[in-house]
């Protein structure tokens, strides 16, 4: 129901006038706890909560609903109120969507950053998936190791380890001795996100679903996002597809393949420093496996599914919560592990893979086998374990048809080589790549299709990324 500001200031008196306009006054000082403030309509006998509690005039109208016609539910056409406008707008907070703002906003470009959730990370963060893998590459002939995933990545790693091994372990870059690969405690990098994206002046917008483009034939001239306010619109020049299932090329009208994956929900147990196995072979793990000796975190098991089916992440994550608890039980059942408990489950299922888009250049592990000798190289993958590191192409974020429009993280790649693309690390650098892109294309007034790759090349040099 909507009212008008005269109907509201007369059902409040005066003292609601200021509310009416905007002035929320529930953290001022009150200091008479016997009584609420002037204004409040809280509790008089809880004057400590009711002092919260003030009259608002609606903050959101409402538009024509949804009809049934001939046993179609039609959704009538109605205009959307633009929220903002940016030179670049990256939907999607994990490590591509963190890094792609930070990177836009740091070439000067006007950036926004629209996340789902309340805490920027993805999958690293709200998923719990701790560990920074793929970011090194091992020379042949020496054996030593060196860090290619750079530039923000690196800083985030750095900064992350000057926290001390409480929140990162290992705090120091191991290479060229070895793989540098620190496991990092969530609530740490969520903080030093968000520190980040304030430092570079980024506009950060939570709870914001990205859920269409604003498109003149093939060129998007922005975004739609649903939220507590409804759907409302932010307009700018270039747009980044950060949201890992390649939503936003999906409503442009890309081209992209749909494969299934592994899904799985992460839990994190506590008390693992209190464990007093026996001596025999032990049923359960035994320590933790981050910096902090009382936590671990880890899964149970994988399913294979379609990512993009609610049944199916609905089914997943009542599974694996039941099948979590059981074990966690059979383990304080078990003499040595009687303390252990599960401290929380990630916020966030994790989809591994769903939609891959058709790039202008696609990598699969045959291109990489063959060799490869880019002159449009934006970044690196680093050893995934089975697999070496690889050099990856600009083409590769570069959507076909599409303009104004680049992808980065776990939307890339092939069926064979999305298992590396998907990390957290190699997400980074696609990110930083995509945003350094689209924050030029902003400035210059081009497409990214007509972006001077050697311009790019450089300035991602300029921001410490390893290039070869």
């Amino acid at each position: 129901m909507n009212i008008s500001k005269r109907e509201f200031l007369k059902r409040f008196g005066l003292a609601g006038a200021a509310l009416a306009t905007g002035g929320v006054r529930a953290d001022e000082y009150c200091p008479d706890m016997s009584k609420l403030p002037a204004g409040s309509c809280g509790d008089p006998e809880n004057v400590w909560f009711g002092k919260h509690i003030f009259p608002l005039a609606p903050s959101v109208s409402d538009g024509p609903s949804c009809c049934l016609k001939d046993g179609k539910v039609i959704e009538p056409a109605h205009e959307l109120p633009v929220f903002h406008t940016a030179d670049v707008v990256v939907v999607g907070g994990g490590p591509a969507g963190f890094a792609a703002a930070v990177s836009a906003a740091r070439t000067g470009a006007k950036v926004a950053l629209v996340e789902r959730y309340g805490s920027l990370g993805g999958l690293f963060t709200n998923g719990m998936v701790l560990i920074v893998l793929a970011t090194s590459l091992r020379d042949r002939a020496s054996g030593k190791w060196s860090l290619v995933t750079r530039g923000i990545c690196e800083e985030f790693m750095q900064r992350a380890g000057a926290f001390g091994t409480d929140f990162c372990r290992p705090a120091a870059n191991t290479c060229p001795k070895n793989q540098w690969l620190p496991t990092i405690d969530p609530e740490c990098a969520k903080y030093l996100m968000d520190e980040m994206v304030a430092e570079s002046k980024v506009d950060m917008f939570f709870h914001c679903w990205g859920v269409d483009v604003i498109q003149d034939g093939d060129k998007v001239q922005g975004i739609v996002f649903e939220s507590k306010e409804g759907r409302k619109a932010i307009l700018a020049k270039q747009v980044v597809d950060c949201t890992g299932d390649a939503d936003l090329l999906f409503k442009a009208g890309g081209e992209y393949q749909q494969v299934s994956g592994s899904i799985s929900t992460v839990f994190r147990w506590g008390n693992m420093d209190t464990i007093v196995p026996p001596p025999n072979k032990p049923a359960f793990p035994t320590r933790g496996n981050e910096g902090n000796p009382d936590a671990r975190w880890g899964g149970r098991s994988m399913n294979t599914a379609n990512g993009l089916s609610v049944k199916d992440l609905s089914r997943i994550e009542v599974s694996q919560r039941r099948e979590n608890w059981e074990y966690v039980q059979k383990m304080r059942a078990t003499p040595g592990w009687e303390k252990v408990y599960t401290t929380n489950s990630a916020s966030q299922i994790g989809v591994r893979q769903t939609r891959l888009i058709d790039a202008e250049y696609v990598i699969g592990r045959k291109e990489i086998a063959e060799g490869l000798a880019f002159d449009d190289t934006i970044g690196w993958c680093g050893h995934d374990g089975p697999h070496a590191a690889f050099p990856v192409c600009y083409r590769q974020i570069l959507p076909k048809r599409i303009d104004n429009l680049l992808c980065a993280g776990r939307c890339l790649g092939k069926g064979d080589t999305i298992d590396t693309f998907r990390l957290i690390a190699p997400c980074f650098v696609t990110g930083q790549a995509a945003g350094t892109a689209a924050a030029l294309a902003a400035l210059k007034g081009v497409t990214p299709r007509a972006l001077d790759r050697s311009l790019l090349q450089k300035t991602l040099r300029d921001q410490n990324v390893y290039l070869g």
